[in-house]
């Protein structure tokens, strides 16, 4: 824990993000009323990088991301691939976007400006009861010669498809929390059992893991890797044994026998007697994976694509 003489806030805000707008006026007066607080508007991606040298040049060791998912994101691939802070700054996450799941497993609790009110009197008196949580962060490179990415949560195959729903059919119509990811993903799935095309995409994946090398292309109707403990809703759709391991895997192949029916135990992390490797269900742990395929996949809702003559993701 750091002494309180010794904390220097940094605080990135991204005017774009929902609840930052909400909040706009509220933001600035908190944080125009604070000594020991720098304050930066990341209105660009490009942005990013000059606020974070600003802020190391300005020796803050503590920094507020009150932004969505993405926001987040790319402040951790600026922090880990240019390395401006000879020690890396404790992160505070702002409930600050529309899902809001990184927030929701390592993020502070309630509103913006509340959680920038706590931050404000931790930094100046010390006042206030701060948790520090450690998650690993994933390093993701899309190909051998594509930028490295970093973030907390990677998914491929029906997490695009409910993805790309949510966006035109549930945010398009003003509907932007938590809840929408749940209803564009039922929606996914009860499309996936149904086989209807617009869901029913299944991905050709080659994995390896650790020192495994890439098995044989499987069809995977989903697949989810993280370092996150609890998705949006509360999800936790992993049970494998963690052995010491720091990134949660789980793939459900392509076809996976009883889905629906599965689905309410698979995100709730309690496999049913029918969710086995032999049924299509996998969950396990690693600390690098490999994956060979052509097509889409989302890093904390940021959408990028692999191409198989790039190199492995």
């Amino acid at each position: 824990m750091l002494p309180g003489a010794d904390r220097i806030l940094g605080v990135i805000v991204n005017p774009r993000s929902r609840r930052n707008k909400k909040h706009r006026d509220e933001i600035n007066e908190i944080l125009g009323s604070c000594d020991k607080t720098h304050f930066r508007i990341a209105e660009q991606p490009d942005d990013i990088s000059g606020v974070l040298a600003d802020f190391a040049a300005r020796s803050v060791n503590v920094i507020a991301i009150s932004g969505g998912d993405g926001t987040v994101s790319r402040v951790l691939t600026h922090l880990f691939a240019e390395r401006p802070f000879e020690t890396m700054p404790v992160i505070a996450i702002l409930r600050g976007g529309t899902a809001n799941m990184i927030a929701g497993d390592v993020g502070s609790r309630g509103s913006v400006p509340g959680a920038l009110q706590r931050l404000r009197q931790w930094v100046e008196s010390g006042a206030g009861q701060i948790e520090i949580q450690s998650r690993p962060v994933l390093r993701v490179q899309p190909g051998a010669s594509e930028p490295v990415h970093y973030g907390m949560f990677f998914g491929a195959g029906a997490v695009i498809q409910g993805i790309e729903y949510t966006n035109e059919n549930i945010h398009s119509r003003g509907m932007k929390s938590e809840l929408s990811l749940g209803l564009g993903m039922l929606r996914s799935m009860w499309g996936i059992a149904r086989r209807d095309p617009r869901f029913f995409q299944p991905v050709d994946i080659a994995i390896g893991s650790d020192e495994q090398p890439a098995s044989s292309p499987q069809s995977i109707t989903m697949l989810l890797v993280s370092s996150l403990e609890r998705l949006f809703l509360g999800m936790h759709p992993y049970w494998g044994e963690k052995n010491g391991k720091s990134i949660h895997v789980t793939k459900v192949r392509s076809p996976a026998k009883r889905l629906l029916w599965n689905l309410p135990s698979l995100l709730r992390g309690k496999p049913s007697r029918h969710m086995t490797p032999e049924q299509g269900y996998l969950s396990y742990n690693v600390d690098t994976i490999s994956l060979e395929f052509d097509g889409p996949f989302t890093l904390d809702g940021e959408i990028l694509h692999a191409h198989i003559e790039s190199g492995p993701v």
